[in-house]
């Protein structure tokens, strides 16, 4: 009952041409490696996993890339398992970092362009989580706990992958009966699936609302929602990607939770993605509000809050520079960023100052809940059209066109 719908899904993946090609060739490993793992016993399932994710690397990318992913995998656990105190470990990983920036900022080797974007798109947030946690563990950490959180195989191919808490993905290793667990990812599966298709429907439809063919007032209004529509592909990812982690025992959270449907800026920031946000509370948020508490509450969860969005800000660029090679600080991005975390700001204070009011309900409350969401979205959809623009110029040329330049 399990293999069926992952069979029908592979035979969907094939007649939409879903993805890449590369996508494809990912799910047959995952979906027959669920299959082999599945009849494995307890003690052997992990280990599988493991050399199958270090196997899987050969497959989905190049030997050179494969070879220095591995090695320099290796290298950090043996800098994190060395013994020596924890603020010196830090300062090699930090010099193992900076080396790494700077043959990614030269491209001084041109074989290794295909490199760089995979190795920060497993190393450059869970590295963090990951030495956090050693921090504050008891007992040293094992080289298959490093290996099986660090060498995922959805991760050669999803380069734009979440932040998956290291103590959470260990926690959640068969914690429940992994009939469960298994169906749950392939629904995830499933319900990622239909984002990227609906992401492409969207993708398509967009071309069509262009002058003159309709008027500029509806042009700009359809690509402002349809802008903001195209996130469906980074949540159709990150539901797969889940899903096929939930395959192999691990009981994942949800990823993403309609976050069309928010009835606040702080609303979609607990929705929209929530691997992100957990990853801020647990490594700038609640560190930052523990020490300035003595402030005085709201004082703290606001100064935490404009910490996050600090952080945010500067990670996402970090992000791109890893992916795209290029620190993205641009003045609609800056801009992005400022509007937002004003709101959440706002938000923060109003949430506080309301704390204590009891819900309500009755046609009034379902109004301006509908309100809320209706609110929330067009805003957002605006804020987003302009996040997406190569330019704030080029941004308002297609507010007075509808067109871009």
């Amino acid at each position: 009952m399990l293999a069926l719908p992952l069979a029908l899904l592979l035979v969907l993946f094939k007649v939409y041409n879903l993805e890449q090609p590369a996508f494809f060739l990912l799910a047959c490993l995952v979906f027959s490696g669920f299959a082999v793992s599945y009849w494995l016993p307890f003690r052997f399932k992990e280990t599988f996993l493991i050399l199958l994710s270090l196997a899987g690397a050969y497959v989905l990318l190049t030997p050179l890339v494969a070879s220095l992913l591995i090695a320099i995998g290796f290298g950090l656990f043996g800098i994190v398992r060395s013994g020596i105190a924890f603020r010196w470990r830090l300062l090699a990983i930090l010099a193992v970092l900076a080396i790494c920036l700077y043959f990614r900022a030269t491209s001084q080797i041109q074989l290794l362009e295909g490199f760089w974007p995979v190795l920060g798109a497993i190393f450059m947030f869970r590295m963090i989580v990951y030495l956090y946690d050693v921090k504050h563990m008891k007992t040293p950490p094992t080289l298959k706990d490093y290996l099986s959180y660090f060498f995922l195989l959805p991760n050669y191919y999803f380069l734009l992958f979440p932040v998956v808490d290291y103590q959470t993905f260990r926690k959640g290793f068969y914690k429940r009966d992994i009939h469960t667990v298994a169906q749950q990812g392939v629904w995830w599966i499933f319900r990622g699936t239909t984002h990227l298709l609906l992401y492409r429907v969207i993708y398509l439809w967009q071309s069509k609302f262009t002058p003159p063919t309709v008027s500029v007032a509806a042009a700009v209004v359809a690509k402002i929602i349809f802008s903001y529509l195209l996130y469906l592909r980074v949540s159709g990812q990150f539901h797969i990607i889940a899903g096929m982690l939930c395959l192999f025992g691990y009981d994942m959270p949800e990823t993403n939770r309609r976050y069309f449907l928010a009835r606040g800026i702080n609303d979609l920031w607990r929705r929209i993605n929530i691997y992100w946000k957990d990853f801020m509370v647990k490594i700038v948020y609640y560190p930052a509000y523990f020490k300035l508490r003595r402030l005085g509450t709201l004082q703290a969860e606001l100064l935490g809050t404009m910490l996050v969005i600090l952080v945010t800000w500067f990670l996402h660029a970090y992000q791109f520079f890893w992916l795209k090679g290029q620190f993205r600080v641009t003045a609609t991005d800056s801009l992005f960023w400022a509007i937002l975390g004003s709101m959440m700001l706002t938000n923060v204070w109003v949430e506080h100052q309301h704390k204590k009011s009891l819900p309500k309900a009755g046609w009034r409350d379902w109004m301006r809940h509908g309100f809320q969401v209706a609110a929330t979205f067009s805003f957002m959809a605006i804020l987003w059209s302009m996040w997406s623009a190569n330019s704030f110029t080029d941004w308002l040329y297609f507010l007075r066109t509808g067109a871009e330049p």
